[in-house]
């Protein structure tokens, strides 16, 4: 049922037949000791044996899933899949410790990305930037780590971009935040909170019109708030405790 929709030209799946132990089938590992299968590994890296691009590609699978996966799922690796879609269920799963999200620029239609209270680790890759009617990015409450102004440059390299909501919150991002984030032009909402981002406020932040609220509280940010938020007359500001008494 998983691979009922995949697009397989290459034959990858030839052993995933019914009658047999799909512990034996290709990409399939199982815990020894339940026989449950617990990690999936269907990507197609990128090496030397394909003499060009197009070999690779022949090689990938593609499509979409549309039904759920394994419940005890641990670690699910589909790198290099022209997948159309997220699978079904993956934001659901709580066992779920490795996901390999570095297709996910390929998802170039989906408006509304959830990820959250999850288990993930790790960085997202900068083809999150490909994702331009993306309007909803929900990674909160994971272990994603990496540069917060990374994500966020990732986010605005859309000359067309339509991000409102990105919720980083609950994560180990780190770094500053940089100017970037004054291309986010119809940022509604800004969900930063229980990270390690650090250093000052960018002005840019008062320049984005749509802004209702932003939570950046439990951080480790510097200085005062930029004068020109006072502009935006509807946003809530959750700051960090340590410098509120001279905002």
């Amino acid at each position: 049922m998983f691979k009922q929709d995949l697009k397989d030209h290459s034959n990858r799946l030839l052993s995933w037949v019914g009658g047999g132990d799909c512990c034996n089938w290709t990409g399939v590992v199982c815990d020894n000791l339940t026989g449950h299968v617990r990690e999936l590994h269907l990507g197609n890296d990128y090496s030397d044996e394909y003499l060009n691009y197009s070999l690779y590609q022949e090689s990938s699978l593609g499509g979409k899933v549309t039904n759920t996966l394994p419940s005890m799922l641990v670690e699910l690796h589909m790198s290099g899949c022209e997948l159309n879609q997220i699978p079904v269920g993956v934001a659901n799963m709580t066992r779920l410790k490795v996901v390999n999200l570095s297709s996910i620029g390929n998802l170039t239609a989906i408006v509304n990305l959830d990820l959250s209270a999850n288990q993930i680790e790790g960085k997202m890759p900068n083809s999150l930037g490909n994702l331009c009617k993306l309007t909803v990015l929900d990674m909160s409450r994971n272990y994603f780590n990496g540069s917060v102004s990374e994500i966020l440059g990732s986010l605005s390299r859309c000359s067309s971009g339509q991000m409102e909501s990105p919720k980083l919150s609950t994560n180990d991002f780190s770094g500053p935040l940089s100017d970037q984030l004054g291309n986010l032009r119809h940022l509604r909402l800004l969900a930063l909170s229980s990270n390690s981002v650090s250093g000052p406020i960018p002005m840019s932040l008062g320049n984005v019109s749509f802004l209702e609220e932003a939570s950046i509280s439990e951080n480790h940010f510097s200085g005062t708030l930029p004068k020109t938020t006072g502009q935006l007359k509807m946003v809530t500001v959750a700051y960090v405790k340590s410098i509120a008494g001279r905002l």
